[in-house]
């Protein structure tokens, strides 16, 4: 079992292929993470996810999917993105990533007038290509045939992947053209930085004591326009934010022997020993006790 890196802003650490190939394919089991779910983060790569077995739930800014096999989830850049298991069925699937740059440059036309269009759409934060369509059934074969090329890794296969990435664009702007907003909505990637920002505080104060009012602020809004815009976003609220992140943190501490469970409840936030066992079991289905035997054995 694992869980994904991700600093206090929210970003993720994995490396999404290096600077000479900006590119990757991750093979996924949802049943890898703790719980079947990962935590909600975000990356600068695009990333195209294919299922291959089961079905998972996948959430994408404000938006909630439910992705069955053989259907493919397009995540734009810098979303807010979390999955999770459904009904605890299994779902097995992969992560193709790559920088926007690796399609072209910022100073090139179709940077400019490809790329740029699509990375800030507010209608194409998200979507996904179902098998029936028949455009939408063309990235999903693009997608498939580019995860081949990636495993496969034969004589120039960094310059196949790279032809077919473009023509999966150019695929992408036939399918959704009418959807791509070609005049930026700054007001959308404002509320974006908003989010941001705020799990950011959270995340360097969660130990301490938080409400509505320290975090509003500190990015000097409103304390209801805070709560809202978070709400709208994650499909939770700040304070249910904050008691995740609490748990989730106390999950690397549990792995160090010499910490009490008062130890370690208080070095993430909370007050109480009871409160803190009793929302670790809503959230973990077992104790903190029976955690900790469970990375033992």
């Amino acid at each position: 079992m694992r869980d994904l890196l991700i600093d206090k802003n929210k970003q993720e650490l994995k490396q999404h292929g290096n600077v000479e190939f900006p590119f990757r394919i991750g093979y996924e089991d949802i049943w890898q993470y703790y719980n079947g779910k990962f935590a909600c983060h975000w990356h600068k790569e695009v990333e195209f996810t294919y299922v291959y077995q089961g079905k998972m739930r996948y959430q994408v800014n404000d938006k909630i999917y439910e992705l069955k096999k053989g259907q493919c989830l397009f995540i734009n850049a810098n979303t807010f993105h979390r999955g999770e298991h459904i009904n605890k069925e299994e779902c097995k699937y992969f992560a193709m990533t790559f920088n926007i740059h690796f399609l072209a440059n910022e100073e090139e036309l179709i940077y400019k007038k490809y790329v740029l269009p699509v990375i800030y759409s507010k209608n194409l934060s998200s979507f996904v290509c179902l098998p029936e369509n028949k455009l939408e059934k063309k990235i999903i074969k693009q997608v498939k045939y580019i995860d081949k090329c990636y495993r496969k890794q034969n004589l120039f296969y960094e310059l196949e992947i790279k032809e077919h990435l473009l023509k999966l664009w150019q695929i992408l702007w036939e399918a959704f053209e009418s959807k791509i907003e070609i005049d930026i909505d700054r007001n959308y990637y404002k509320q974006l930085i908003k989010i941001k920002q705020i799990t950011q505080f959270i995340h360097k104060h969660y130990a301490e004591k938080i409400t509505l009012q320290n975090i509003a602020d500190n990015l000097h809004i409103s304390i209801s326009d805070c709560s809202h815009s978070f709400k709208k976003f994650m499909k939770e609220s700040i304070f249910e934010y904050i008691l995740h992140y609490r748990i989730q943190q106390s999950l690397y501490l549990l792995q160090d022997k010499e910490l009490s469970i008062l130890q370690i409840s208080l070095k993430v936030g909370f007050s109480s020993t009871s409160y803190y066992s009793k929302l670790f079991k809503k959230y973990m289905k077992m104790t903190p006790k029976e955690y900790r035997k469970l990375l033992k054995n």
